[in-house]
């Protein structure tokens, strides 16, 4: 097939895709003392350990984890919303999503059932997403930029028993909803000032009133009962269902914490604020900021978009401490005019991800506003969805690097072609990760589950990377196809399987190519079967509808038959 003779240029970019408690007993030391961060598994594995050592968490249902010290500090505001100001303090918030869990069960809906949100962020989308969790409902988060057919898809996966949205969505998500699902499944919908209520939805405000008076929801599942189920395509393929279970979102927490402890409880005096502009449908905005900072009282400022206006709003008008983006967000800080020295007057830390930070960037912040980095922080972080998501942490003094693996992630490095385990640093292999932290599996789907997880709980990234003489690890190539687009995941296979339902289309092949301000872009290759003259606009327009923006084809190279493509590389 034409896109196996791309798979070469796939591996040529780079990827940063969004542990146990203790040791096995049969893990030894190994004799070379210059590598005491290194253990022999029971099967001669060479393990690496984490420099921050082991760490515990509780077992605990990750909704309980959000608010269990939230009665130190009730009065403090939880969740705020950066475009009207619509605020919860904790101990709204906390009974707020007691509330809604009561009354999806009053609906009807049974442990275990799936609940769809599809809404950009607000407060009330992070209340639906835990209110959802304390009915005993398992959640899928969509990305609400999606297409009617996109949503469609998801929705199928997941069986999705109810959805919750926005207004601004809602007329996307609703005909998903009537195109796929049946018409008893609630359609509750979060009022958001864009436009009016869709006839025959459910208020979302209606959820927390008719609550209150609804008995308390039996907690009858444990900490590794599903959680959540937001859509990754993997080391390849189409987009899969990544069952992470409640232990996971709480034990990737802690490890993150115990790695890079510089957050503070809220005092009298003294609270977090978080602007939240990272999309909290995806695993980076939910369990790296939103679901963390709030566990350790964090004041969040929901932005639903991010227009640059809005984002220099929310830094004027507020005390911002730490803030979390990709590189395009990092890039604006320096380029925009609109943003001044004051607004980073209270900023303790600027961490990065999805995506590699150049060095050359950051030292472009802290020399254009002069700050000291020592008072603000950069830090990168490297994860996958499948790992809930974060395995490693750069703390600003290797920046081509990721870091060390946090606390509790196991790393091994396997060379791609023996197999064998690599103990030397300099040595490539594919990165390997253990730890409680990991995913259950592929929603449905034995065979892709068992390509990236071994029986033993090793997960298999995809990514090559080698470590220095400091363990600190690098990542030079990928075995994934996954083209990333401002941090977003676009699978290949997804838009040559689409160029391929184009009537003139005969065979295609879509790869990633480097773009200053996204990082990389699709482009597709393309034989045009015999006779046939569409354009690359024709073939552009017919893609646009189909797909999200940032799905969308930056370039069409036409070629004249399927052995041009294998011949090319």
């Amino acid at each position: 097939m034409a896109t196996h003779a791309f798979h070469v240029i796939q591996r040529l970019s780079r990827v940063l895709d969004a542990g146990i408690r203790t040791l096995n007993s049969t893990l030894r030391r190994a004799s070379t003392s210059k590598q005491t961060r290194i253990v022999m598994g029971p099967n001669n594995e060479r393990i690496i350990m984490s420099p921050y050592g082991e760490v515990s968490y509780p077992e605990t249902l990750i909704h309980e984890f959000v608010w269990n010290n939230s009665e130190n500090y009730p009065n403090h505001i939880a969740l705020e919303c950066g475009i009207n100001g619509k605020k919860y303090t904790f101990a709204q918030a906390k009974d707020a999503t007691s509330y809604i869990g009561r009354s999806l069960r009053n609906m009807g809906l049974k442990k275990g059932d799936v609940v769809a949100i599809v809404a950009p962020n607000f407060p009330d989308t992070i209340l639906s997403f835990l209110g959802t969790l304390s009915g005993g409902f398992i959640v899928t988060t969509v990305n609400p930029m999606y297409t009617v057919e996109e949503m469609m898809t998801q929705l199928l996966k997941v069986n999705a028993k109810a959805i919750i949205t926005s207004i601004s969505v809602a007329s996307t998500a609703l005909a998903a909803k009537r195109a796929c699902l049946s018409h008893e499944t609630p359609f509750i919908v979060i009022d958001d000032k864009i436009g009016s209520m869709p006839e025959g939805s459910i208020p979302f405000s209606d959820l927390i009133t008719r609550g209150k008076s609804l008995p308390p929801v039996n907690q009858d599942r444990t900490c590794d009962d599903i959680a959540v189920l937001p859509f990754s395509s993997g080391t390849t393929g189409l987009p899969k269902g990544v069952m992470l279970r409640h232990r996971n979102l709480v034990s990737n927490i802690m490890m993150v914490q115990s790695s890079i402890d510089i957050f503070r409880f809220p005092t009298n005096t003294f609270q977090e604020v978080i602007p939240a502009m990272l999309p909290f449908f995806h695993i980076y905005g939910m369990n790296a900021q939103i679901l963390p900072r709030l566990s350790f009282g964090a004041k969040i400022i929901t932005i639903p978009k991010f227009v640059p206006e809005t984002f220099i709003d929310v830094l004027e008008k507020n005390k911002v401490t730490a803030l979390f983006c990709v590189p395009p967000i990092v890039l604006f800080l320096t380029a925009s005019p609109l943003v001044k020295k004051h607004h980073f007057d209270h900023i303790h830390l600027i961490m990065s991800g999805a995506a590699p930070l150049a060095k050359t960037d950051v030292d472009r912040f802290y020399e254009k506003y002069n700050i000291d980095s020592k008072i603000c922080e950069f830090r990168q972080g490297y994860g996958l969805t499948e790992t809930g998501p974060v395995d490693f942490i750069e703390c600003g003094e290797k920046y081509s690097s990721i870091g060390h693996n946090i606390a509790s992630c196991q790393v091994r490095l396997v060379d791609i072609t023996t197999k064998k385990d690599i103990s030397t640093n300099g040595q490539t292999g594919e990165l390997w990760v253990k730890g409680p932290h990991i995913m259950k599996g592929y929603l449905n789907d034995e065979d892709a589950t068992k390509n990236v997880l071994t029986e033993d709980g090793w997960l298999k990234t995809g990514d090559i990377a080698y470590y220095d003489e400091d363990f600190d690890f690098y990542i030079t190539d990928r075995l994934k196809e996954l083209i990333k687009v401002k941090g977003f995941q676009v699978p290949p296979a997804e838009l040559e399987a689409l160029l391929r339902t184009h009537p003139d289309v005969e065979e295609a092949a879509v790869i990633g190519i480097p773009h200053e301000r996204y990082g990389e872009v699709p482009k597709a290759f393309v034989v045009v079967k015999e006779s046939k003259k569409s354009t690359e606009e024709d073939i552009k327009n017919f893609i646009k509808g189909k797909v999200s923006e940032y799905k969308q084809l930056r370039g069409i190279t036409q070629l004249l038959s399927t052995i041009t493509i294998s011949r090319g590389f």
